[in-house]
């Protein structure tokens, strides 16, 4: 039996993408080394050789080609809109993390690209409703999403972390959207769920190539615009919280290294191997079990929000969101006390 063309497009432009992005990344990894666009090893990051760049470029041209094809060939929706928006501002993220990578940029200034991709957005209309004055809320859901942003740029510190987590939630927020008939955003947020599947093989266990910034903060980007969308097309009621449940893990990490910093007296961007991930690996000794496990912790949360948005009750809610809040704050309090690496200097082959 087939399937119905609001479901066989979305999931054809998932299995696409994924062919397409684990064929083609050899060839993104060549022009990587061909011209230069190389993440060098440094003492505070985890490899011990150059490696190349240009993982989220690959990862956002192949969802855009495909996402292309499936709304050339897929009946339209009056949400179909969503899509444009979102790659829209993927695209601007994307850009933004590409000067950065090769150039370097201050926080300040990267700050400030994130706040016109953020601007896209809101000035499309995805802004939920908070019960607030539209200027309070147009402010508060920018400074969300840029603070996710920078919060999946913090946490792509680990071959597999972000390109798994990513594809989980987005794969999740793309059920939200076939359920309210967004086809057109489904077929985006799957799209780029397959480019990042299909991108895993070759940064996961060992790493060829990485996101780099223009990937995390692309993926970023991809995630708060789905949890805004997904939360302004709900019905109001408790099941808005399920979309920011999904969310859980990175903001969890960001707020875990801000006081933890904080705490120490080191800057906030600063970077270094005392995220909850690094912390988790010293404990099991295993950064691939590490990986794993986020990603099952990932699934869950995913999974809890769909729960939350389905059932739209109070005391559901109430309960998952308090055993996920006491889980999450037992865990920052026992990593912690777990003892970082410290940066230290690392000796380079020369020339």
């Amino acid at each position: 039996m087939s399937l119905p063309p609001f479901l066989s497009f979305p999931l054809l432009a998932f299995a696409l993408a994924g062919v397409l992005s684990f064929a083609l990344m050899p060839l993104v990894i060549r022009l990587a080394w061909a011209i230069g666009y190389l993440d060098q090893p440094e003492a505070r990051k985890l490899h011990t050789s150059a490696t190349a760049l240009l993982g989220g470029v690959a990862v956002f041209v192949i969802a855009l080609g495909v996402w292309g094809l499936a709304m050339w060939r897929m009946p339209h929706a009056p949400a179909d809109w969503e899509g444009y928006y979102l790659l829209a501002g993927a695209a601007v993220a994307l850009t933004l993390g590409l000067v950065d990578d090769r150039f370097g940029m201050r926080p300040s200034v990267k700050m400030l690209g994130q706040a016109v991709a953020a601007v896209i957005l809101v000035a499309g209309g995805a802004v939920p409703d908070l019960h607030l004055p539209i200027g309070i809320t147009a402010a508060i859901t920018m400074l969300g999403l840029i603070a996710l942003m920078n919060a999946v740029n913090f946490l792509d510190n680990m071959n597999g972390m972000v390109g798994g987590l990513a594809a989980i939630a987005l794969s999740a927020f793309a059920w939200t959207s076939l359920q309210r008939g967004a086809n057109g955003i489904a077929a985006a947020q799957l799209a780029l769920a397959g480019a990042c599947v299909g991108f895993l093989p070759h940064n996961f266990p060992k790493a060829r190539i990485f996101l780099g910034d223009a990937g995390s903060l692309l993926l970023g980007y991809s995630l708060g615009a789905s949890a805004l969308l997904a939360m302004k097309s709900s019905p109001a009621g408790w099941g808005q919280a399920g979309p920011l449940l999904m969310l859980a893990y990175p903001a969890f990490d960001l707020i875990f290294v801000v006081l933890t910093r904080t705490r120490d007296g080191r800057p906030v961007y600063e970077g270094g191997k005392d995220h909850t991930n690094h912390r988790l690996a010293s404990v099991i000794k295993c950064p691939i079990r590490t990986v794993v496990l986020i990603w099952v912790c990932g699934a869950a949360l995913a999974v809890s929000g769909l729960v939350l948005a389905q059932v739209n009750r109070p005391l559901p809610t109430l309960l998952l969101w308090g055993l996920w809040m006491t889980l999450l704050l037992w865990s920052g309090l026992r990593l912690s006390s777990v003892p970082i690496v410290r940066p230290q200097p690392r000796s380079l082959p020369t020339k």
